[in-house]
């Protein structure tokens, strides 16, 4: 090699390793670095915490398999299991078949006031199935149900006419709660769908009952399984439900079985961290598969974005098509809230509505800070929820912001590896995730504190604020980006003068988005609340242990009326498509 070619050499190497570290690529491994260690750290930690074994007086641990021998030889822990898979099954089932033909009547059909009636459809996506499975107690169960009191009053039933407080409660109050799932994922496919498959199946002399089972669901058959998929996933995950409905008659899951292992007294971390890696492998295989085989057949099934299909005319079906959909409102929104409203006014709850005795008195106690030893967690988690809910949806769309930036423009060193941490904390139940922060944090400063709760929030959610952003990002030319590169501007100038303008609107979508479910998250906070730290939806959970249904009723009623101010706020900023899109 001569000497000139050294120097040019260098140069070449200088520049090549100046190009590594630009400003965007340094934000790309800073953030990935971030993201890797929320996630990732608490995963790992999980999956190290299983093999350790506690002795039988609790003060040691030691090397082993004996906590995952444990799940098949308990007592309790196999029939969790089994009636995990029950209720994920007959819930996905549920879900399905409303989801389906709700989105199939809203998109396809002629059916009355479908537009007006699709957000009231969505409703029990944002709200707390928690407090669905409180309400659906009130009115379904044996002694003490609403539903059941008029049953024996007006028609002379003996007993009762339905019982929620069994699996099969927790089945059905699931997978109405869960039916948005399935609609979302249907119904943008059905109105991008091509319909000259339809009607060349209709002018063969095919029916509208048989093109719709031959023609239409199979092509929207992506849809249909991922939906069904998430809902499987989720009803697996679900805490509040079977809390309320299920575990006090004997019918425990994994998630009441890992709350009941992991805390109290007599905690042991260690087999709470066995079993919620027991249900993580389960929905991240189950994730896996509709990410990898299910999700892009949809490309290719549904052609969508030149076609509108056309609107089938059901004639005089249409308002039996209205009518159903009105039930499934009547059922999943109007009872669950009218039923809280009223018990929630009575000082006492006997199953009668006795109007004389309405008072106000069970708000003042919840909602204006009355301390009490009964009352003084639920009235802490107001002012916690609000701090929480603020404060990390502020933090975890900034973060998202970044990310999105990241992945979508720079495409520096690592945005693959960063767009692959923001899949993972979807794939995870969100009891699962808390208990791998738990053992992760519990001997750090941070421990019983809200900074835990924020972090395990944040490590969950924020996928949801990514996508949203990433959704509204790639829709925007690159163009505008690279000409104010092109003109000199760095990368975060870019950003602030460019970028985060054109997506102030999903940004704020987004925001309020995440400041719904922060504000009624349960199955995080049931994990990493301490006394002084607890939230919202574990103030509702701690007056259930005291049986005392008007004020559960109360606090519950409070909370659900913020959820639905936060669902109009964000209607009315993110627009029809904003979930259906």
């Amino acid at each position: 090699m001569t000497t000139g070619a050294l120097p040019a050499e260098r140069s070449r190497m200088g520049n090549r390793l100046r190009g590594m570290f630009t400003q965007e690529n340094i934000v790309t491994m800073v953030v990935s670095l971030i993201i890797g260690v929320a996630v990732i750290l608490p995963l790992c930690a999980l999956l190290v915490s299983s093999f350790l074994v506690l002795d039988p007086l609790g003060w040691d641990t030691e090397w082993g398999f004996d906590n995952y021998v444990t799940l098949f030889t308990d007592q309790v822990i196999p029939k969790a299991f089994l009636n995990t898979i029950i209720i994920s099954t007959g819930s996905t089932v549920v879900a399905t078949i409303l989801g389906v033909s709700l989105a199939w009547i809203n998109a396809r059909t002629n059916c009355p006031m479908r537009d007006y009636l699709e957000p009231y459809n969505l409703i029990p996506f944002f709200l707390s199935p928690f407090v669905g499975a409180i309400a659906w107690h009130n009115l379904g169960a044996p002694k003490t149900g609403l539903l059941n009191a008029w049953a024996r009053d007006l028609l002379g039933i003996e007993g009762h006419l339905i019982n929620v407080d069994n699996i099969w409660g927790v089945v059905w109050v699931t997978g109405i709660f869960f039916t948005p799932l399935v609609y979302l994922f249907v119904v943008g496919s059905l109105r991008r769908m091509d319909p000259s498959l339809e009607d060349s199946a209709r002018t063969t002399g095919a029916g509208l009952l048989r093109t719709t089972v031959t023609v239409t669901l199979p092509l929207v058959m992506p849809g249909i399984l991922s939906g069904a998929i998430i809902v499987f996933v989720t009803s697996a995950g679900e805490f509040g439900v079977p809390f309320k409905l299920s575990a006090p008659y004997g019918w425990e899951t994994l998630t009441t079985q890992i709350f009941t292992k992991a805390v109290g007294d007599d905690a042991n971390h260690y087999l709470g961290a066995t079993m919620s890696m027991a249900l993580g492998i389960i929905t991240v295989f189950l994730i896996w598969v509709q990410q990898a085989y299910i999700a892009p057949r949809s490309f290719t099934t549904v052609t969508g974005k030149g076609y509108r299909p056309n609107v089938l005319d059901l004639g005089g079906w249409r308002w039996v098509a209205f009518g159903y959909n009105i039930l499934y409102i009547l059922v999943a929104v109007v009872l669950p809230i009218v039923c809280l409203l009223i018990v929630s006014l009575h000082p006492v709850w006997t199953a009668e509505i006795q109007f004389s005795e309405m008072t106000l008195h069970n708000y003042v106690k919840t909602l204006f800070f009355w301390r009490s030893d009964s009352i003084e967690a639920a009235t802490n988690g107001i002012l916690n929820s609000f701090i929480l809910a603020f404060v990390g949806a502020t933090l975890a769309m900034i973060l998202a912001m970044v990310v999105s930036y990241m992945i979508h423009r720079t495409k520096g060193y690592g945005s693959r590896l960063l767009d692959f941490l923001c899949v993972v904390p979807i794939g995870f139940p969100g009891i699962v995730l808390a208990m791998g922060v738990l053992v992760t944090y519990i001997q750090t400063p941070i421990y019983a504190t809200l900074w835990i709760l924020l972090l395990g929030y944040i490590t969950r959610f924020f996928p949801y604020g990514q996508r949203n952003i990433s959704s509204i990002m790639l829709a925007v030319s690159e163009e505008l980006d690279q000409s104010s590169r092109m003109a000199g501007a760095t990368w975060f100038t870019t950003l602030r003068r460019i970028t985060i303008p054109l997506l102030k609107p999903g940004i704020f979508a987004g925001w309020i988005l995440l400041f719904i479910i922060f504000l009624r998250e349960l199955s995080i906070s049931i994990i990493l609340y301490t006394t002084g730290t607890e939230t919202l939806s574990v103030g509702v959970y701690y007056l259930t242990n005291f049986e005392n249904e008007p004020l559960t009723a109360a606090l519950s009623m409070a909370q659900t009326v913020v959820l639905l101010v936060c669902i109009y706020i964000f209607r009315r900023v993110a627009g029809r498509e904003a979930l259906t899109a």
